[in-house]
């Protein structure tokens, strides 16, 4: 039997048996949503970890009770597949964007059926951010949104699919109705981030406070990409990896640019970030960086 359809029909039956609704064993979604413990005991789907925590406690049943936990030991290979996604950044390349696809196809074919719906959902997520950006159509997230951004809301601890999404709304936010304060209230929630996460949960904090400042830019409100800046740069010096200095290098110039008309400061950091680029390997991103200083500089002084 489908290790899926066998542990949902036992979580429903046990909850039935303790005369729970799915409203009231879930209680305020925020570990459990009634659309996902709906999946879950359809058989549709398969808990993470966490979520069967919460289940087997809410059962007052032991996890091994419910499952053998042998089956939450995810395929090393989707695990390296899963880590090239949160890393890869496209630029619009097309060999970046081929290689991403790549990475998508193979995980589908080989691993998506059977991960847990969290893992479904990352990568779903993922796919979600890559087609609104390269489509600049924010229809490719309004399903993903709609299920899950009012419980994002709610939270003050992000776990990684979290981030995710709220990289997804800010990639959305450049294609459709932008409200301000909801914004800001994500964006400062995010920087608070820093006091929680450790490891891949900071490189992904700097992936969507890029995203963030994108959408600063996208509203000229780049007097906030110092902000932004600051964080990182922290980030970047408690993690060591400063893979992204040249995209922090480049808000860094355009702060000093369009934010404090220094355009002495803003072609040194151009320059920086090129070189950085240069001597991580990655000559496209140093030519296109010195490229934008150019397009930049004279958006600038045609606004004089």
């Amino acid at each position: 039997m489908d290790i899926k359809v066998e542990l949902g029909k036992k979580i429903r039956l046990l909850r039935e048996k303790k005369g729970l609704t799915r409203e009231d064993f879930c209680d305020d979604e925020l570990e459990l949503t009634v659309r996902q413990l709906t999946r879950i005991e359809a058989g549709q789907s398969l808990p993470t970890l966490p979520k069967l925590t919460f289940i087997s406690q809410r059962l007052a049943v032991p996890i091994h009770h419910l499952i053998d936990e042998e089956y939450y030991e995810l395929p090393k290979r989707y695990l390296q597949l899963k880590q090239r996604l949160y890393k890869l950044y496209t630029y619009r390349e097309e060999d970046r964007i081929a290689k991403k696809e790549q990475t998508f196809d193979e995980i589908y074919e080989n691993y998506y059926g059977s991960l847990p719906e969290e893992e479904q959902l990352s990568i779903d997520v993922q796919q979600a951010c890559m087609d609104v950006h390269l489509a600049e159509n924010a229809d490719f997230g309004e399903g993903i949104l709609s299920d899950y951004f009012s419980q994002i809301l709610q939270k003050k601890e992000y776990s990684i699919n979290d981030l995710l999404i709220i990289e997804l709304y800010f990639h959305c936010i450049h294609f459709r109705g932008y409200d301000e304060k909801i914004f800001l209230v994500l964006f400062n929630k995010v920087i608070e981030q820093v006091d929680y996460s450790v490891d891949v949960e900071m490189f992904l904090l700097i992936k969507v406070l890029l995203a963030a400042g994108s959408v600063f830019m996208e509203y000229d409100n780049y007097s906030k990409l110092i902000d932004i800046v600051k964080v990182i740069n922290l980030i970047m010096q408690t993690s060591q990896d400063f893979q992204k200095k040249p995209a922090i290098d480049i808000f860094e110039a355009k702060y000093w640019l369009f934010s404090q008309g220094d355009t002495e400061k803003a072609e040194q950091k151009y320059v920086d970030g090129a070189q950085c680029a240069k001597l991580f390997g990655d000559i496209a991103l140093s030519e296109k960086i010195l490229k934008e200083w150019e397009l930049d500089l004279k958006v600038f002084n045609e606004k004089q």
